[in-house]
């Protein structure tokens, strides 16, 4: 029935808008596009952007659209069938404002704002649908959860414990440089995400971490034999338990996935300063290792956690010709008595400082403070400047691969039954050498899919949602598992 009724939409062509030209936006086209009925329009301030990643498809077009030009905007929403909004987060609301004014379904990755949620009652007037968070993380992850949730309630059983943990780092091989990371989305989001607090639950008590000891809050996880990752919370986890209906919940996290190591070094390159949302004003230029000293003048030239030997040693391993010892050694003794003073290291010996140290002085190096040609932008936020560094260094080269790992991990408990179940849902994705990211796929198709299911009619819910109702997830997880992308379950 569900194909008849699709085959008689053919040959009705239906213009998606897709608001935005990024690196998840070809994922996109490219799954609409499978079906001949759909004509992608891509409108984006980066309108060269736009034209690229177009190239060589048929049933689309690039145009130029500055969201923040009212009329403009009206046009494009009113000239289309539905709306895919990947953009930035400050742009999302008066675009949802727009497609409800009108009357057009609106999908995008983002996390719903409660700006969007005030339009629910328009929205469903008007019969159209807000679907939010339908990406990678947020979206499949919402995905797999109430599906395996869904599947425990059927059978009488309570989910006491829920843990959700999701990252995108490079293939292991392409995995090259001291952070264990490399940009597969917008380096400033990647980066600013570090400045979060976050809450969760733990032993059935609201727990609460603050930003300067996030980095510091890391676990292991066992992705699978071959996969051991560290994870940190990610922002609030409070809210999910009502939002997965998941009341008998003792501990409730969600959390970000790295390589492990790369939360320490992160963490000390914080403290240094690096990730401040403080504007940079300097009246002339001014090197890396100038800045450095800037960011961290007021600390003591005197080793506070290091030996005067452990310094000059780390000093002599900095190989230029413009900076003298003495000023090498300065900068060192400064950074190290910044960067030791957090909590993390006070029982830690000397010669595990020393080791720490190595690392992050290396680091330092690997990213130029030393080479008095790195100069850093103006009039910028610290937090800026520093991703847009990274970007320089952290892009994936041609030929290179990310991996997406996501896992949910479940304890269940049943009437009369004594034992503690735990299931785990996991996904393992590698991105396609000289092709898409695994990155891109796992935002892109689930929004794409998602788009096609309500143009289709599939999918007939008005309102403001997220992917954790059955009338969405049920269809949108059986399209996407004929795409590959859905999480394997085990039994413990």
């Amino acid at each position: 029935m569900l194909s008849l009724y699709r085959n008689q939409l053919m040959g009705m062509q239906k213009k998606v808008l897709l608001i935005g030209s990024g690196l998840m936006a070809e994922a996109v086209i490219d799954q609409l596009l499978k079906r001949s009925d759909n004509f992608v329009v891509v409108a984006s301030a980066h309108v060269e952007d736009a034209k690229k990643v177009i190239q060589n498809k048929e049933r689309c077009s690039a145009h130029h659209l500055d969201v923040t030009e009212t009329e403009e905007l009206r046009k494009f929403v009113k000239n289309s069938d539905i709306v895919i909004a990947y953009i930035p987060p400050q742009f999302i609301v008066p675009i949802a404002k727009m497609c409800a004014e009108i009357g057009r379904s609106m999908i995008t990755s983002q996390y719903t704002f409660p700006e969007i949620r005030a339009l629910e009652e328009e929205c469903k007037k008007k019969g159209i649908i807000m679907l939010n968070e339908i990406g990678l993380d947020p979206g499949i992850d919402h995905l797999a959860t109430v599906k395996v949730r869904d599947e425990v309630y059927a059978k009488g059983g309570k989910i006491i414990e829920y843990e959700s943990w999701c990252g995108g780092v490079p293939s292991p091989e392409f995995c090259d440089n001291p952070f264990g990371y490399k940009f597969s989305w917008s380096p400033f989001a990647a980066i600013r995400n570090i400045n979060n607090d976050a809450k969760y639950l733990e032993k059935g008590v609201q727990k609460y971490i603050p930003a300067s000891e996030l980095l510091y809050s890391t676990e292991i996880i066992h992705v699978n034999p071959s996969l051991q990752m560290e994870g940190y919370p990610n922002r609030d986890s409070l809210p999910y338990q009502e939002l997965y209906g998941l009341k008998d919940c003792q501990k409730l996290v969600r959390g970000t996935l790295r390589y492990q190591g790369h939360c320490v070094l992160m963490a000390a390159m914080k403290a240094l300063g690096f990730a401040s949302e403080e504007v940079i004003k300097v009246d002339r230029e001014m090197s890396w290792f100038e800045y450095l000293l800037s960011n961290i003048r007021f600390e003591s030239c005197s080793s506070k956690f290091l030996g005067n030997h452990h310094i000059t040693q780390l000093a002599n391993t900095i190989d230029q010709k413009v900076f003298t010892l003495a000023q090498l050694e300065t900068l060192l003794t400064k950074v190290f008595n910044r960067v030791f003073s957090q909590y993390y290291y006070k029982d830690k010996s000397e010669e595990q400082l020393y080791k720490d140290a190595e690392q992050i002085t290396y680091t330092l190096k690997w990213m130029g403070v030393f080479d008095p040609k790195n100069l850093i932008l103006n009039n910028v936020t610290h937090v800026h400047n520093f991703a847009a560094h990274l970007q320089t260094l952290m892009n994936y080269r041609q030929g290179e691969t990310d991996l997406v790992a996501m896992q949910h991990i479940f304890k269940i408990v049943y009437p009369n039954d004594p034992r503690v179940y735990v299931k785990k849902s996991t996904m393992v994705k590698i991105g396609h050498r000289n092709g898409k990211s695994a990155m891109a796929i796992t935002v892109g198709v689930p929004t794409a899919v998602a788009t096609q299911l309500i143009l289709d009619g599939v999918i007939k819910v008005t309102g403001v949602h997220m992917p954790n109702i059955s009338e969405i997830n049920t269809p949108l997880y059986e399209e996407l598992k004929k795409e590959g992308i859905y999480c394997e379950e085990e039994d413990y």
